[in-house]
């Protein structure tokens, strides 16, 4: 980790108006740029850990976070992936309570730290902010419920397709255009992101290259059929 020498300015940061900071006032807008700092990050570096105290949360500018627990054996256990807009670590500190997980930079990240001292002025100070807070939490409390539902209910074949129009929508440049998805996480990540083992996730792929429906290697996947796939998504 290093101090950016291209800090971002939040009056005119695209992501940030995405995201949870993104009904701040003017003079607000203008003491979160005055009192963040901001931070890169290289592929593997981690930004907080799991178990430690929430000193401030991070506002993500640039690249792609994962989040993941850390089992009894010493596997890490994906949560979340996240990208430009999304602000992290800020459960557990409006909680007081340690992180919940890890947050680790899968690509070349750009973030922004916030003191809590900065967040609990802000709060104090924005009823709009406390009110970006409450949807947010609600919604994550929403989609964990989805997930949890999903898992329990929908085949493989199903969540790997709808796991990658999630990945073709959301973060990676260009894949819109192209619906090239170039990944930056392991097999065995995105296995538990769909809630499977990487055999069953790797036999998925295999069916659904054999099939036409995407083209895939070590690095990429191609969605060739969009359309199919969005179908098996919504079966």
């Amino acid at each position: 980790m290093k101090t950016s020498n291209d800090a971002p300015r939040c009056g005119n940061c695209r992501p940030r108006t995405r995201g949870l900071f993104g009904s701040l006032s003017s003079t607000h807008t203008i003491k979160l740029d005055r009192e963040k700092t901001a931070h890169d990050y290289d592929r593997g570096q981690i930004i907080f850990y799991e178990g430690t105290p929430p000193l401030a949360i991070y506002c993500i500018h640039s690249g792609i976070v994962k989040l993941y627990k850390t089992g009894k054996n010493g596997t890490h256990i994906m949560i979340r992936i996240l990208g430009p807009g999304d602000v992290i670590g800020y459960r557990a500190l409006l909680a007081n309570e340690p992180y919940a997980a890890t947050a680790e930079a899968v690509d070349t990240t750009t973030a922004c730290t916030i003191t809590r001292d900065t967040i609990n002025i802000l709060l104090k100070n924005d009823p709009k902010l406390i009110l970006q807070l409450l949807s947010k939490l609600a919604t994550e409390l929403r989609v964990s419920e989805d997930q949890m539902v999903t898992r329990l209910q929908e085949p493989v074949r199903q969540r790997t397709a709808r796991f990658l129009m999630w990945l073709r929508e959301s973060l990676w440049s260009g894949s819109r255009r192209s619906n090239t998805i170039v990944v930056p996480l392991l097999r065995e990540e995105m296995a538990q992101m769909v809630g499977t083992t990487p055999e069953t996730f790797s036999r998925t792929l295999r069916k659904f290259s054999h099939d036409g429906v995407i083209k895939y290697d070590r690095k990429s996947i191609t969605i060739t059929k969009p359309g199919v796939l969005q179908g098996i998504a919504s079966a």
